[in-house]
């Protein structure tokens, strides 16, 4: 039992490491969303507008502060924007479901697709964007730091 506990340790930290930094980052980027939404912005528009800043305060966030990768920067970087691309992608296609189908205002409807985008985006994350090979450059394990 306490091989298991060794062996779990590290990646559940890395899990409440994920959520504080992604909820810090949803109330940063749902308050500039809001705000948008606020000024009059179209929802679509307010959409793409949050996601490029946030983008740019996340990703150094999710590279230092969660995962702890020391890796090469610009793969690094290709490879989270890939995946943050991939869960924007996500986002666009159920807000707008949510608004002009389920009748859902566009705030909440963002907030849903925000919160089901999470749990997917840190598997991305953990296991493509910033994922370290192994000595056998084999890259189907995850280390929190690069050896190299």
């Amino acid at each position: 039992m306490r091989d298991l506990v060794t062996k779990l340790a590290p990646a559940v930290i890395e899990l409440v490491r994920y959520y504080a930094a992604a909820g810090i980052m949803a109330v940063f980027y749902l308050s500039l969303y809001g705000a948008g939404l606020l000024l009059g912005i179209p929802y679509f528009i307010a959409i793409l507008g949050a996601q490029a800043v946030t983008i740019g305060v996340a990703f150094p966030v999710y590279r230092r502060f969660v995962f702890r990768s020391s890796g090469r920067l610009l793969p690094d970087f290709v490879r989270f924007l890939s995946v943050w691309v991939g869960g924007a992608v996500a986002g666009f296609v159920a807000t707008p479901l949510l608004v002009e189908v389920a009748h859902v205002d566009p705030f909440g409807a963002h907030l849903v697709a925000v919160v089901a985008v999470s749990i997917l985006s840190f598997l991305g994350h953990r296991f493509f964007s910033f994922r370290r090979r192994t000595a056998m450059n084999d890259t189907s394990t995850h280390a929190p730091e690069d050896a190299s």
